[in-house]
């Protein structure tokens, strides 16, 4: 098994080593979005870069030729690609075509025999997962036999091909292939037809990812330090830091107890003197809240002083306590909430910014209302998480609008620059916000609903991931090994195995073979 994969891997991808393989990738997933913006010049340029091309870069290479007219490069670049696979009968269906055009009647004979083989008695291939966007059908293989023969006088073989084709397209429109048979029956000869252009294989999405360098560490930073000038971040040997120059109390940072203080209340906050403390606010009551000793509390801001030196000043803490007097506590501060903790001292009005420590009533319109508290700093993905467990709406997309003061209108909110914009419309620490969803289900049918028996982890954009237990609306029956389905507000496709069956409400299918 092991050297079976070894061996598809060579054929699909070549050999060499680790950083070729990265170039391989990056000259590939180049040429691809060449040909996405129809700069073939470019595409055919960094397919020649790559020196030891697979099976699937080789038939891209044909198709970008076959474009640019160069039938003679494009029908050696398909004969690299069977070369590789001889298994492709996409390959064999294009190179007939080509062997066509340059009226190499024989040998375009053979291969439309070979891809037809290669169907496997299919009415249709689809080379989605293997990254072609692409399915070939068996009538368009006997048609382009079917060209073969006219081109040859043979218009008995050409009416019979064409025929089998129109038996074997059982749904769709023939207008096509009746076309044919009637210049058929006139003896007149037709063109081929082959892949749709811009239709080429395509690295895979994870691969083309991991082509970006990541940034495992990141950029160091200060978040810490008891001086305020300090902002050296790197891996250098500690070194001593200039201290900066003395601030007077009511700043937000650090600060420096000056004496003991012993909490009275339960909204305080012991520290001794010495100790570094953060200051987060300070209040018109003579208060600051602080965090010290990994809590939250109050402290007489009096007994603070912004610390500029070392945290073990032992010198400085004894100076301290002899030279000054303890100032008096100030009158006990109620508080009962946290809104009324920063009553007194903040006001939220429109247009001014709110503190992140500050929460935030909303009040969201949807089938029916409801009011959450949230803190202004949180991101727009966190928001839609807190509505769709408030709403409870696992699956759907949803759509957050505000109410625009100035103009009166609302405002659909898509990203954390419209959030931000949102903020400002607070007015006494409440926001008024619409909200709808959108079903992905609108406008699709389910068959019937299947339970998912193992845990699934898509290989393509095109799989729909899920775990085991999940409950899975079936949309379609791809085939016999695939299903497309809905779990979780996700649509995509999975292997029909990995589902519970449900054979009661099982709707027939077409014969169609997924590689």
């Amino acid at each position: 098994v092991l050297s079976r994969a070894l061996s598809w891997s060579s054929c699909c991808w070549g050999s060499g080593t680790m950083s070729s393989y990265r170039e391989m990738i990056g000259d590939w997933d180049r040429a691809v979005r060449a040909i996405d913006q129809r700069d073939w010049a470019s595409a055919l340029s960094h397919l020649n870069r790559i020196p030891e091309p697979g099976s699937k870069i080789c038939f891209t290479l044909g198709c970008v030729r076959l474009k640019l007219g160069d039938l003679p490069g494009a029908l050696k670049a398909f004969d690299q690609t069977i070369a590789k696979d001889d298994r492709l009968a996409i390959c064999f269906f294009q190179r007939g075509a080509v062997h066509l055009r340059l009226d190499m009647f024989d040998e375009a004979l053979g291969d439309f025999k070979h891809a037809l083989n290669n169907l496997r008695g299919n009415s249709v291939i689809d080379y989605t997962q293997l990254g072609l966007r692409h399915r070939l059908h068996s009538w368009e293989v006997l048609y382009n036999l079917a060209a073969l023969h006219s081109r040859l006088d043979q218009w008995l073989e050409a009416q019979r091909s064409l025929e089998k084709a129109v038996e074997s397209r059982a749904q769709g429109s023939n207008t096509e292939l009746e076309r044919a048979l009637d210049i058929v029956k006139r003896k007149t000869t037709f063109e081929p037809v082959d892949v749709p252009e811009g239709i080429v294989f395509r690295p895979r999405k994870h691969e083309v990812d991991e082509l970006n360098m990541k940034d495992f560490l990141g950029t160091p930073k200060v978040i810490s330090s008891i001086d305020p000038n300090d902002s050296f971040a790197g891996f250098k040997p500690l070194c001593p830091q200039k201290l900066g120059p003395q601030v007077v109390r009511g700043t937000r940072g650090y600060h420096c107890l000056l004496f003991d203080f012993a909490p009275k209340t339960a909204n305080e906050v012991e520290a001794k003197a010495g100790s570094v403390v953060f200051v987060l606010e300070n209040g018109e009551d003579g208060w600051s809240t602080v965090i010290a000793n990994e809590k939250r509390g109050l402290i007489p801001t009096a007994y603070l002083e912004v610390s500029a030196g070392n945290r073990g000043n032992k010198q400085r803490q004894a100076a301290g306590n002899i030279s000054q007097t303890v100032p008096q506590v100030p009158g006990s501060r109620i508080i009962g909430t946290e809104e009324e903790v920063h009553s007194k001292t903040v006001t939220a009005r429109r247009g001014e910014d709110c503190s992140l420590t500050e929460s935030v009533i909303l009040k969201v319109h949807y089938e029916y209302t409801v009011a959450t508290r949230v803190e202004p700093g949180i991101t727009y993905a966190e928001l839609l998480g807190i509505f769709k467990f408030k709403l409870g709406r696992k699956s759907g997309q949803i759509q957050i609008s505000y109410k625009d003061e100035e103009k009166q209108e609302l405002v659909m909110i898509r990203g954390d620059e419209d959030l931000e914009r949102m903020w400002e419309q607070i007015v006494d620490r409440r926001l008024t916000l619409w909200c709808k969803f959108k079903d992905p289900l609108s406008g699709r049918q389910v068959l019937y609903q299947s339970q998912a028996l193992y845990d699934y982890n898509g290989h393509g954009v095109e799989d729909m991931e899920f775990n085991e237990g999940d409950i899975i609306d079936v949309l379609c029956e791809v085939n016999e090994e695939w299903l497309e389905g809905h779990s979780n507000g996700n649509i995509g496709i999975f292997p029909r195995c990995f589902v519970s069956p449900n054979s009661s409400v099982m709707a027939d299918s077409k014969k169609i073979v997924q590689l």
